[in-house]
């Protein structure tokens, strides 16, 4: 066995009326097992309440309800109705072995007891066991991943399609009624058209980041950046749309030491933050945008003055395809993936993505990453 100290011994539960034998199958297993003993079906049955094996050795022939019965009625309680059953038998009968495994046994071992024999099976029965249970939680992960795809794809087929119809539908008139239609109708149609694929290429970067961080195979490129010229950068992008929603971005930005990270990644997120305030920020507001070295960690924040969130909304902000009761303040697109995309790449980088909020004093976002 890997690991049979007392904490992690799995527990075995003897059961046989003959207390000749189950003092040899205790000094056989002992050493490598937790073990408790029952010298009666009934007793069986109410030890397992309480000790929760995860092997059972079960004795055929006993007084009152015999080894199958037992075994009947563990295997009809949902809390034991998946523990391996070993019979103990002196008989070695094709129809006693048949009759075992249509109990519910997965093994049988016969009177009296070979020693290697013992160990041999119950420590296969006991990996047969542990196998399953990791094929178990696998198949819930794969139905969750499912579940998550198929929701994506309703929601990101949804968006899309509107994205396209307008994208299809403004640009079909600009090309059929360019002449007569006024300047300022074509810059709206122009935006409209700017806006949709804007939020079109959002979904599909989206989408494309979570099948990679879903699929365990998110890597980083590192290399010495300097953190507070990348934030600068994607200030000066999001600037038009602030500007556009009459928001005013101020930055404190002191100077760092570089750091190794993925720029890409750190800037995507960067990127996110600064958007997301802008999105749920009024106009005539400020977002603050700070950065600062603080026990050997690079910390990046976004403050906004918009409505702030809940406790509730809190909670789940990081998980996916989640919508909060604060909408964004001029109808601009979201999917509800990029804080949780977010928080993926910021702790593929060892740092962790955090937010502090109260209702109606804003928000701020931060994520620190150790400098080294």
């Amino acid at each position: 066995m890997n690991d049979t100290s007392p904490a992690h011994k799995p527990k075995i539960l003897i059961v046989d009326d003959t207390p000749t034998n189950l003092r040899i199958l205790e000094e056989i297993l002992e050493e490598d097992y937790s073990i408790s003993v029952a010298q009666s079906g009934i007793q069986a049955l109410s030890i397992t309440e309480k000790f929760v094996p995860d092997l059972i050795l079960l004795d055929v022939n006993m007084p009152g309800i015999d080894g199958f019965e037992t075994c009947r009625k563990l295997k009809a309680q949902e809390e034991t109705h998946h523990l391996p059953v070993i019979f103990i038998t002196a008989r070695a009968e094709t129809e006693d072995v048949i009759q075992g495994f249509k109990e519910g046994g997965v093994d049988y071992i016969t009177k009296p007891f070979n020693h290697r024999e013992v160990l041999a099976r119950v420590e296969t029965h006991l990996k047969i066991q542990q196998l399953i249970k990791q094929l178990e939680l696998k198949n819930d992960e794969l139905k969750g991943l499912n579940e998550l795809k198929n929701k994506f794809l309703g929601m990101a087929s949804h968006d899309m399609r509107n994205c396209l119809s307008a994208i299809k539908g403004y640009s079909q008139i600009l090309m059929e009624d360019k002449k007569e239609l006024p300047e300022k109708t074509k810059d709206q149609f122009l935006d409209f058209i700017f806006k949709s694929s804007k939020n079109l290429l959002q979904m599909v970067n989206e989408l494309l980041d979570v099948s990679v961080i879903e699929s365990g195979k998110l890597q980083l490129d590192l290399h010495p950046e300097s953190l507070k010229s990348l934030v600068h950068h994607h200030i000066m992008i999001n600037q038009f749309f602030a500007d556009k929603k009459n928001i005013h971005l101020q930055s404190e930005l002191p100077d760092i030491p570089k750091c190794r990270l993925d720029a890409n990644k750190i800037g995507q997120v960067i990127d996110n933050l600064i958007s997301n305030a802008i999105k749920f920020s009024e106009s005539g507001t400020t977002i603050f945008i700070g950065l600062k070295e603080q026990n050997e960690k690079l910390v990046f924040s976004v403050k906004d003055e918009g409505p702030g969130i809940s406790d509730e909304d809190q909670a789940k902000l990081f998980q996916h395809f989640q919508k909060l009761s604060a909408r964004p303040t001029a109808g601009e697109n979201s999917s509800g993936l990029g804080l949780a995309i977010s928080e993926k790449m910021i702790q593929a980088h060892e740092g962790r993505l955090n937010v502090t909020s109260q209702l109606g004093a804003g928000a701020t976002f931060w994520f620190e990453i150790p400098l080294k």
